[in-house]
């Protein structure tokens, strides 16, 4: 359903009363407290996918978390709802290949479904919402879910008819167009013990709640003056006005994080990067619960609330109907006085994520239909690496009596493979055309456990250079989230390290996971860093040729 791209209509954030409705429908349907954030900002993104369906798409702070196909019908989750809540829907287990299948369009054909006591089948109705995870027979480990669908028959029926034929129809999919429109994370994987006890897990009963319920008003009635001095504690600390939050955090940011060597710079890019940076930990700015209500209007009035302006903003020239900020005044009186509290001035990096153990990242080449005669005991699709495949060839090669010195003969099955028109070969012009003919296949391993086998183009961090506002420079990173590098540390790391404004952003068109953005030329010191303490080969750097030459 989502294979290919869909469009979006319309994305409207919801209110407070339409939130409280769509989680009561999906503790309707699921009966279990669902791992969210109740807090989060919950936007209904209505599209119409490639074969014209109108789906409502729920997102929770610009994550994808449920959609339906009519606002009293079923809920379906996400993948990224599932790796938050892995039990919440019915899961039905399958063998890791499986996946192929389902992400290439297929349907979940029943004999594909694991079953054993470790992984015991569930109960649902014809209709009901389903998700899919895969075990893998080489590491042990369960992956996913990773795949939603909806059940063609009741569990019942489809044990009664011996799980044959069609079982699952597949709505969405790891690495599909809706992942996309996600944060592009990786499935979370578990070890059979771990998996086992995501089922133990206890389901709060209505009959609990009420005791739960009676219990706390037992509490309160046995000591009422607690509960009261509670109240009027929490009384007594007044939520202070979003308007004060909003001036507290544009004065730092203008004063801590912005200097005059940025401008002009674009008003979004200050918000962004200067004001809502500034906001302090555990608080939410919202330009939408202040009285200005738009950023733009408030900086209007900012400068009208004074004797003298603090900061111009001027159309901008380059791009119609955006505006930058073209001068600030340092000597405005209101921001020489700003004294820091709260505010954050500085990122701090995690100091969990001091040390950094770099992924394994193994070549191989997968096995095709035109090189599966050389390959003896294998099958389409198995994985070897140059060594393996080196040893195969030359046992061919000298089962078959075709070795002539430093070149080889070659016979109808070798001229069929490597397509080289001349009777004999070089060894090495004969492997290179061999491994061609295969599938360039990357096995990535993190230290956590997790793993991915990526095809046809290797994992990267690459480099570009942009010319912004002022024919300034830029250095977009891509391609960090794949190495398992946090990006928070990194852009910390390259912040301190260079002295410059560093940020980051989802959702970039043709890029997985968050793009780093560095002010100027920085490829030298990144590329450095990432090979010295993030111990990543330079063979999986893209684009470092743009660096700026360094002098001889």
């Amino acid at each position: 359903m989502f294979k290919k791209p869909f469009t979006v209509k319309k994305n409207t954030n919801q209110r407070n009363s339409d939130t409280r409705k769509l989680l009561s429908r999906l503790k309707d349907q699921i009966f279990v407290e669902p791992n969210i954030d109740k807090k989060g900002q919950v936007a209904q993104v209505k599209l119409t996918n490639a074969d014209g369906h109108l789906l409502n798409l729920y997102s929770i702070d610009r994550t994808p978390m449920l959609f339906d196909f009519d606002e009293h019908g079923n809920l379906y989750p996400t993948v990224y709802f599932m790796w938050n809540n892995p039990r919440a829907f019915p899961v039905l287990v399958c063998h890791e290949p499986v996946f192929t299948y389902l992400e290439n369009g297929a349907d979940l054909m029943m004999p594909g479904i694991i079953q054993s006591g470790v992984f015991p089948f569930p109960t649902f109705p014809k209709g009901a919402p389903v998700s899919i995870a895969f075990y893998s027979t080489e590491t042990k480990k369960v992956s996913g879910p990773s795949a939603i669908g909806v059940s063609l028959m009741c569990s019942d029926d489809m044990e009664s008819c011996g799980f044959r034929g069609k079982g699952v129809q597949v709505l969405h999919v790891f690495r599909d167009q809706l992942w996309e429109f996600g944060p592009k994370g990786l499935p979370p994987s578990f070890t059979l013990e771990e998996w086992i006890k995501l089922g133990e897990k206890p389901v709060l009963s209505d009959s609990d709640e009420e005791e739960t319920c009676e219990q706390s008003e037992v509490n309160t009635d046995q000591n009422p003056s607690s509960a009261q001095e509670k109240e009027e504690l929490v009384e007594e600390i007044p939520e202070e006005p979003m308007e004060n939050l909003l001036v507290r955090s544009f004065l730092a940011g203008l004063k801590y994080r912005f200097n005059r060597s940025m401008l002009p710079m674009d008003v979004g890019q200050f918000y962004t990067q200067c004001v809502l940076s500034c906001v302090p930990d555990g608080r939410k700015l919202d330009m939408k619960k202040t009285q200005y209500k738009k950023f733009a209007t408030f900086l209007n009035a900012v400068n009208e609330e004074g004797d003298e302006w603090i900061i111009k903003v001027v159309p901008n020239k380059q791009k119609k109907g955006a505006d930058v900020v073209s001068d600030v005044n340092f000597s405005n009186k209101r921001f020489r006085d700003f004294e820091v509290t709260d505010e954050r001035i500085v990122d701090q990096a995690p100091v969990d994520k001091a040390k950094f153990d770099a992924p394994t990242i193994a070549e191989y080449f997968a096995i095709t239909e035109p090189t599966l005669k050389i390959f003896p005991g294998c099958s389409k699709g198995d994985l070897l690496n140059v060594k393996e495949i080196k040893e195969f060839v030359t046992k061919y090669v000298n089962d078959n009596k075709l070795a002539s010195g430093k070149s080889v003969r070659l016979d109808p099955t070798l001229f069929s493979i490597s397509r080289i028109k001349a009777d004999t070969a070089l060894w090495a012009d004969l492997m290179k055309e061999i491994h061609a003919r295969m599938t360039a296949t990357w096995h990535i391993r993190w230290a956590d456990g997790r793993e991915i086998f990526r095809k046809v183009t290797a994992p990267k961090v690459e480099f570009k250079i942009e010319n912004r506002a002022g024919n300034k420079k830029v250095t977009l990173i891509n391609g960090l989230a794949m190495f398992g590098i946090d990006i928070r540390t990194i852009c910390h790391q390259i912040q301190t390290g260079v002295a410059t404004s560093v940020s980051s952003q989802w959702e970039v068109q043709g890029v997985e996971g968050p793009q780093v953005l560095v002010q100027g030329n920085q490829i030298h010191f990144v590329a450095d860093m990432l090979t010295k303490s993030y111990g990543i080969d330079k063979k999986y750097m893209k684009g470092t040729e743009l660096a700026v030459k360094k002098k001889k």
